[in-house]
């Protein structure tokens, strides 16, 4: 029974990375960004970020005018409640089946989940990206502005791509939909996609995100897929309940 929460917390350790690489590259110097900037906001052609950015991906994506489609992108605040249910999806491990079987699975699916972070961070150190979009959001008075002010606090805009929110919550998706299917619970399976899809769209109305970010993150998710999580579920898909490793522990 307390499996599900040790893997929960040893996957947690592993990523505890992402807090160290996002504030240092929010405390590097950086000259503020200039009036002259700030007053041409409106026009969406002139990007707000500062000199911490090593490589602006709003870059790749402006249209016919020159103006920066990211900064096009609507800010939608309800959508911050889609953004915020990647904290959920982490709670993945307590649906695997509780026996052998659905440990070992969620073991294919913690490595996925690790290493999907860890292609990350050399990334986010290297290449970091001041996510400079949070102005677009305006004044927001009670429960939004409470929520994203919190939010605001404990995230930098910072560890812009690839886009872990939709990396990882993809990886831990494609898990429990093979989970859920164990359970014939086939309705959830038909809830949850719509939901990801919610949390996909997320990332860019509540202005965490770049088109970029979100275009390298579902690469990401669907690479690490490919590689480890599909030929480790196949592989335990053909091993016998008796010879599973977590059994041969025992």
């Amino acid at each position: 029974m307390l499996f599900p929460a040790l893997l929960l917390f040893w996957v947690m350790l592993l990523i505890s990375p992402y807090i160290v690489i996002n504030r240092m590259a929010a405390w590097a110097d950086h000259t503020p960004i200039s009036a002259e900037a700030i007053d041409q906001r409106d026009t969406l052609k002139v990007s707000q970020q500062d000199d911490r950015t090593v490589w602006d991906p709003k870059s790749f994506f402006r249209d016919s005018e020159g103006r920066f489609l990211d900064y096009k992108i609507p800010a939608i605040d309800w959508t911050i409640w889609f953004y915020l249910t990647l904290f959920i999806y982490y709670f993945a491990f307590f649906a695997a089946l509780k026996n052998d079987r659905g440990r070992a699975e969620s073991l294919v699916m913690a490595q996925a989940w690790a290493v999907s972070s860890w292609i990350a961070y050399p990334i986010f150190a290297v290449l970091p990206a001041h996510i400079n979009m949070r102005w677009q959001l305006g004044e927001m008075e009670g429960i939004y502005g409470f929520v994203y002010e919190a939010f605001h606090s404990l995230d930098e805009p910072f560890n812009a791509w690839p886009c872990l929110h939709i990396a990882q919550s993809f990886i831990i998706a494609v898990a429990l939909s093979r989970w859920w299917r164990q359970r014939k619970w086939n309705w959830a399976v038909c809830l949850l996609w719509p939901a990801w899809l919610g949390l996909f769209i997320s990332v860019m109305t509540t202005k965490q995100h770049f088109i970029w970010d979100s275009i390298t993150g579902t690469l990401l998710g669907v690479g690490v897929w490919l590689a480890i999580m599909r030929p480790g579920f196949r592989h335990l898909d053909n091993v016998a309940d008796d010879d599973l490793p977590l059994a041969k522990l025992g």
